[in-house]
């Protein structure tokens, strides 16, 4: 049969269907995400968690592999395909900000509307208004050399979200901003994600793994971790909490009368970053290890060393815990 009626139906906004190997990383990866879901792709560090995003965003090819987005081929090894990173509606927030540095705040956010083909005063007015969505409006004249790390990731969500993306990959782009400044930021990506039904990847460190008893994650060896559960948790299924490094307080001792989850680790790492050092823990029940930034003067008041046995603190209002199985749609948080 021949004509309109016998052509496949358009997939919807935002259907992502991936299928793909990497020999040298030795990755056999197959993913499906239906539109207007965020999955949260979970695991320690090395575990190839970016991996899925670089090949999305056109930054990694496959071996073999077929990758389609709202239907469009993306990749196909078989018949030849390739589509270029810039022709794919896709937009990879990463943790650097990796902005223009010719450019201003104002104009990288710009570049978006204007490679799409909106007029200057249109791309102009898409700029302020992103800008002003992240508390950057401040920054529109400034190069990206004259921003602080926080600032320039601030200014590159708002051009990711002017780009109006059919997918957006998220690798952990908060992990540069201040706790002052995250939380906010953390509310605009969800809310645009609810709004607009935009599908998302996000990347992520820091989980753990249980069974929900309604109030707690409960891990295989008995422990309890309280946090802000999604509504699509239910009793007795399994689920991940998810948290960020900068939310885990480290003490050598049992913290007592406290609100927060104590969680006694073992440090196999730490890892200079700047004004803070990433503490790296071993795996537990539940969980591939967990990371925990703290200060240079906190590390060395607490003299932390690898081998050192410690707790690991974390309130609960800094937990959000998600389904476990199939799909994690965040939209809901």
């Amino acid at each position: 049969m021949t004509g309109p009626s016998a052509r496949k139906p358009a997939a919807p906004p935002g259907a992502v269907d991936l299928i793909a190997t990497i020999a040298e990383r030795g990755t056999d990866l197959r993913l499906t995400v239906q539109p207007g879901q965020v999955v949260a792709v979970l695991g320690a560090n090395g575990a190839g968690k970016s991996t899925p995003l670089s090949l999305l965003s056109g930054l990694l090819h496959p071996d073999t592999g077929r990758i389609t987005l709202d239907g469009q081929v993306l990749v196909d090894t078989t018949a030849g395909v390739w589509v270029p990173p810039h022709r794919r509606k896709v937009v990879l927030l990463a943790q650097q900000a990796l902005l223009f540095p010719h450019l201003t705040a104002a104009a990288n956010v710009a570049f978006g509307p204007r490679s799409r083909g909106a007029g200057r005063r249109a791309a102009q007015q898409a700029a302020d208004t992103w800008l002003a969505a992240v508390d950057a409006t401040e920054f529109a004249d400034r190069k990206p050399a004259q921003l602080s790390g926080g600032q320039a990731q601030r200014v590159a969500i708002a051009r990711a979200l002017a780009a109006d993306p059919a997918l957006l990959l998220l690798d952990e782009p908060m992990a540069a901003l201040d706790v002052a400044v995250a939380p906010a930021l953390r509310h605009l990506l969800r809310r645009v994600l609810r709004d607009t039904r935009r599908t998302a990847l996000l990347v992520t460190h820091d989980l753990i793994a249980g069974i929900s008893d309604g109030r707690h994650l409960v891990t295989d060896d008995g422990t309890r971790i309280a946090g802000l559960f999604d509504p699509a948790c239910r009793t007795g299924d399994p689920v991940v909490a998810v948290f960020r490094p900068s939310a885990v307080a480290v003490h050598l001792t049992e913290p007592t009368g406290s609100p927060r989850n104590h969680l006694p680790v073992t440090i196999t790492e730490l890892e200079p970053r700047g004004e803070i050092v990433r503490v790296h823990t071993a795996p537990f029940p539940g969980a591939g290890g967990l990371l925990a930034d703290v200060t240079v003067a906190a590390a060395a008041d607490l003299e932390l060393q690898p081998g050192d046995r410690v707790f690991a603190a974390v309130k609960a209002t800094e937990i959000t815990i998600y389904p476990g199985l199939g799909v994690t749609d965040t939209t809901a948080s």
